[in-house]
């Protein structure tokens, strides 16, 4: 027997399945327990960042491995989503980067936005979207003749996911405590969440620091993405105008690009994937309530699965050529529920 390896690799961690071709998941693994996502060497050079990312591929793989029982030979073929690869040179190296890592020859390399997709819809054939909010963002747009436009670096770093909203809610609490802006909630909550006594206090801490000797705290600001739907649930009007501005600037993604793929009057299935959606309903609905103002026959989903799942279905995708057999869906779907590999929401 012969096996895939599907790898989802974003910004802070990976994510490694193993399965056969009847469906059987055989093995998971990730890279969590390798370093902190907020570690500096992240910030250095462009190949020294590919080289850690191959390192936590390496690390997470052989995990993978450990827990399946098995060795890479008997690994058949890679099918991987990656951040990193973006511009067209670096699929190429990614893929060389890959097979030179896990040491199997036969390795396909997509963005990692792809894999969120394909854990939310079929794509082959289809008309479809996905925008992928974790701690940064993506969103992509294929048509039905398989032509794609991915936005990569083209997304602006305002909207980049569970950073940039919780870049937000420090500004806004900056805002109200200079009287620039209303008050809000999030005060209360980011004061509460970070152990400041003060708005003064929490900025002094991150601009000089709260004495001459400290060093100025920079902080995670991702972590601070779920205060924002906290805030919402409470009532507050300044949390809930920016996700309504929010999601309106995210759908423009998805417009301007069905424009250029020209589907403005098909019926397009729009996936939600990624950390952020997971705090409920309301970002789906405005999303699709301002997709429809351009695009009426577009419908937004949840995706089901995890994107690691999304990259083994693309892999399925390749081997069954007239559509993934019945019996192997069913057996993927077991192994997911034993493994955990659906996607979680929490109540609105």
């Amino acid at each position: 027997m012969r096996y895939t390896m599907a790898i989802d690799q974003g910004g802070t961690k990976t994510d490694i399945i193993i399965a056969d071709d009847a469906g059987n998941i055989a093995g998971t693994g990730d890279d969590r327990d390798m370093m902190a996502s907020n570690d500096s060497r992240w910030k250095s050079t462009k190949q020294e960042r590919r080289t850690i990312r191959m390192a936590r591929i390496r690390y997470a793989a052989e995990k993978t491995l450990d827990a399946a029982g098995l060795k890479l030979r008997d690994i058949r073929s890679i099918s991987a989503c990656c951040t990193g690869a973006d511009w067209e040179f670096e699929y190429e190296v990614g893929r060389r980067n890959l097979r030179n890592t896990l040491e199997v020859p036969q390795v396909t390399l997509y963005n990692d936005c792809i894999g969120a997709l394909r854990g939310g819809t079929e794509i082959k054939g289809k008309d479809c979207a996905v925008i992928c909010l974790g701690t940064g963002a993506n969103c992509a747009v294929i048509n039905r003749e398989g032509k794609e436009y991915i936005y990569a670096y083209y997304l602006k770093d305002i909207h980049q996911g569970a950073g940039a909203i919780g870049r937000f809610i420090f500004q806004a609490v900056y805002d109200a405590e200079a009287g620039l802006g209303p008050d809000t909630i999030l005060a209360k909550l980011l004061l509460g969440k970070t152990g400041h006594p003060s708005v003064d206090e929490l900025f002094m801490s991150i601009t000089t620091g709260r004495t001459e000797t400290e060093t100025p705290w920079e902080p995670d600001y991702k972590e601070y993405c779920h205060l924002l739907f906290q805030a919402i649930k409470m009532g507050d009007s300044v949390a809930k105008e920016y996700l309504d501005w929010y999601c309106r600037e995210l759908a423009r993604y998805v417009i301007v690009a069905s424009r250029k793929l020209e589907m403005q009057n098909r019926d397009i299935t729009m996936v939600l994937s990624g950390g952020v959606p997971k705090s409920g309903s309301l970002m789906g609905e405005l999303l699709e309530q301002r997709l429809k103002e351009e695009l009426p026959r577009i419908k937004c989903v949840n995706a089901r699965y995890e994107p690691v799942v999304g990259a083994l279905l693309l892999e399925y995708d390749r081997i069954y050529s007239n559509g993934i057999p019945e019996e192997v869906m069913q057996r993927i779907e077991q192994s997911c529920v034993e493994r955990n590999l659906f996607r979680s929401f929490s109540a609105d």
